[in-house]
């Protein structure tokens, strides 16, 4: 019987990497995304923001395939600017995705997931633990799924359910590119533009989304998942010398880093 996936934000990225990774070896795969697009794996268009789409999502495949045995939530995105300037449409809007979107998921796999002692994958980011200035509420809500998924495993471990908390570094996708920018105006525009402009530079410079996907595939296949995994060699020890230093020293490398003076 083949193992079942759920991949969410399967469109495109890692996440459209993966899925297609899943279904070259053998693994029935459902890619979950707002659009869907030509590939060969399943394809079920949903909103992960909205409780209601994802469980129709779920239930649907559970008709389909009749069982979940691994849930990817990779979905997500980022928008940038100055906190004080951020809407609060777009921060409700990236909440929604990026830390709830994880929460429907889970909320409505689980039963399923506890009936075949399955696995769930949430993809976090190393900005969860090393927050950027002026992506506070991508950093935020990464942070929000990394908790949530210690509290997670807390819970469902004694039903035989595993859980992972991916962290990546940076990496070369179509996220940078559909960044949604803004709340760079007034007294942030130039430091928050040179800011952004820096973090982009070592996006593109990054790791290839197809790497992400084969490093999450085999931690995936793992016996005994880790609770929680970065990606990236160099990501690994600049966190590991995190936490070396007290949050305020660390904190003001990051501004060095990343927050020229204004001009």
């Amino acid at each position: 019987m083949k193992q079942v996936v759920i991949i969410t934000g399967s469109s495109k990225g890692i996440g459209r990497e993966l899925a297609e990774l899943y279904h070259r070896n053998g693994y029935e795969v459902f890619g979950l995304a707002r659009t869907t697009c030509e590939a060969g794996f399943s394809q079920i268009a949903c909103d992960v923001s909205s409780f209601e789409s994802v469980s129709g999502a779920v239930s649907e495949i559970i008709r389909r395939a009749g069982r979940v045995d691994l849930l990817v939530n990779n979905a997500g995105y980022g928008i940038s600017g100055a906190i004080e300037n951020v809407s609060l449409a777009d921060s409700q809007a990236i909440t929604g995705v990026n830390f709830l979107g994880v929460f429907h998921c889970v909320k409505a796999a689980l039963p399923h997931l506890r009936a075949s002692r399955g696995k769930i994958i949430n993809v976090s980011s190393v900005a969860a633990l090393l927050p950027l200035p002026f992506q506070a509420f991508y950093s935020a809500t990464k942070s929000a799924v990394y908790a949530f998924t210690l509290a997670l495993e807390n819970e469902v471990a004694p039903f035989g359910v595993q859980v992972c908390c991916i962290l990546p570094g940076d990496a070369s996708t179509a996220f940078t590119a559909n960044r949604k920018k803004g709340g760079a105006e007034g007294v942030y525009a130039d430091i928050a533009e040179r800011s952004v402009a820096v973090m982009e530079k070592d996006e593109l410079g990054g790791m290839s989304a197809r790497y992400v996907a084969q490093k999450i595939y085999g931690i995936s296949r793992r016996r005994r998942l880790p609770l929680v995994k970065i990606i990236g060699r160099k990501y690994q020890v600049l966190y590991g010398l995190s936490c070396l230093f007290p949050s305020n020293i660390v904190n003001a490398i990051t501004r060095k880093l990343y927050c020229p003076k204004p001009r």
